[in-house]
């Protein structure tokens, strides 16, 4: 009997066992129960990298920059070159200038535009020379001030027709345009040349004509005049583009331009053809003695002609259909398309292949050619031994300017 009571407790209590372990295990899933979850960490937003870009170079502002935010400032100087009296070279400030530009201007003749980002830091600029459309419709789009002396009447016009009086410093007075005149100093350097080849500025002097005529030259975009490779991002290297360790131009007979490249330096030394003695010199900067160099050269080509009735053979340049040109960079060559379309349209560089591809150029000083197709054949570059291929540079082969944004 004793034997059979332990039995039963025995049984009992594994009975009560079970069924404790049971009801466990039940409120273990039970969806009411609490649970633990693991906490995620919050991915932190990253900080964007501000981009605050040379509006000519593309190469970054340090806070409190004058140039940010300033007005673009162009200056046109004399590059004359021929015997007796009439000799422009050396200019002085060329070589601090963001982006010059060379075109041909009448008789041969090549001119050039000088843009500077900021007025404080403009050096002594010159000789200064007339203003021609074809430089003025490039910054046009910018809200440049427009520096120079004298103008043809082809540019009054356009600074008549786009209301350009208050920038125009240094044009003249047709078709009832009011224009600002210049502030400037004469300097023969001791040579004995024609007055029309002694006069220069400075960013001192164009501060006063700014003051003088009450200029804004303030500017509300923050674009760039080229697509640079952003400054804080590694260059762009032409992997598939041509050796080109050396760059010529011609612009006419007489005016040639040459470019070697500077490995170490990373840039493109300027020299020119002086028509006065038949010789290919260096083109330095006479205020420092300087060479001029360019991290980039962009070459573009269009038909340029003699305005039609024109007695001087201003010349005409063709922007509305666009075309062809190459970019240089690092001692290689990329061929490129460009457009612009009408005067108030920025100049746009587009890859080579057809796409539309926005071209980028890597930050830095830049050359900038408007070559007349007509001089081609004098068009080449080199490098390890090989020149460029002929390209058949004909009108189908522009861009399209139809339907651009």
């Amino acid at each position: 009997m004793k034997r059979l009571v332990t039995l039963t407790l025995a049984l009992a209590m594994a009975v009560s066992l079970l069924a404790a372990c049971g009801s466990k295990g039940e409120s273990s899933n039970d969806a009411s129960a609490p649970t633990a979850q693991a906490t995620a960490t919050p991915s932190p937003t990253p900080t964007p990298i501000p981009y605050t870009p040379d509006v000519l170079t593309g190469l970054e502002q340090t806070p409190g920059d004058p140039a940010d935010g300033q007005r673009i400032t162009a200056i046109m100087v004399n590059n004359i070159s021929n015997t007796g009296r009439q000799n422009a070279r050396p200019q002085r400030g060329l070589s601090e200038a963001g982006i010059l530009i060379e075109s041909k201007v009448e008789g041969g003749i090549t001119r050039f535009c000088a843009l500077y980002d900021d007025v404080s830091s403009i050096p002594e600029v010159g000789p200064l020379r007339s203003g021609r459309d074809q430089f003025f419709q490039l910054v046009l789009p910018w809200n440049a001030l427009y520096y120079h002396d004298g103008e043809s009447v082809f540019t009054t016009e356009f600074i008549r027709d786009y209301d350009y009086s208050d920038l125009n410093i240094g044009g003249k007075s047709y078709f009832g345009v009011e224009t600002h005149p210049q502030v400037s100093h004469r300097d023969n350097r001791g040579r004995d040349v024609a007055l029309e080849h002694t006069e220069f500025t400075s960013g001192e002097e164009i501060q006063q004509a700014i003051d003088k005529y009450g200029i804004d030259m303030s500017r509300d975009y923050t674009s760039t005049f080229f697509d640079f490779v952003p400054y804080y991002e590694s260059a762009r290297t032409l992997d598939d583009g041509e050796a080109a360790d050396t760059v010529s131009i011609r612009h006419s007979s007489s005016y040639r331009t040459y470019f070697d490249y500077d490995s170490t330096a990373n840039q493109y030394l300027m020299s020119m053809y002086s028509p006065a003695d038949g010789s290919v010199s260096a083109t330095v900067d006479e205020n420092n003695n300087t060479q001029l160099g360019f991290t980039n050269l962009v070459v573009l080509f269009t038909e340029i002609a003699d305005y039609p009735g024109d007695s001087k053979g201003i010349q005409k340049v063709e922007y509305a259909y666009g075309g062809v040109g190459y970019y240089f960079y690092g001692g290689k060559a990329e061929y490129i398309r460009w457009q612009k379309g009408g005067p108030l349209e920025a100049l746009r560089l587009f890859t080579g292949d057809g796409t539309e591809t926005s071209l980028k150029i890597n930050p830095g000083k830049t050359y900038l050619a408007v070559v007349d197709l007509d001089e081609y054949d004098g068009f080449h570059y080199e490098g390890a031994g090989q020149q460029v291929e002929d390209t058949d540079f004909t009108a189908n082969s522009y861009v399209d300017s139809e339907g651009a944004d």
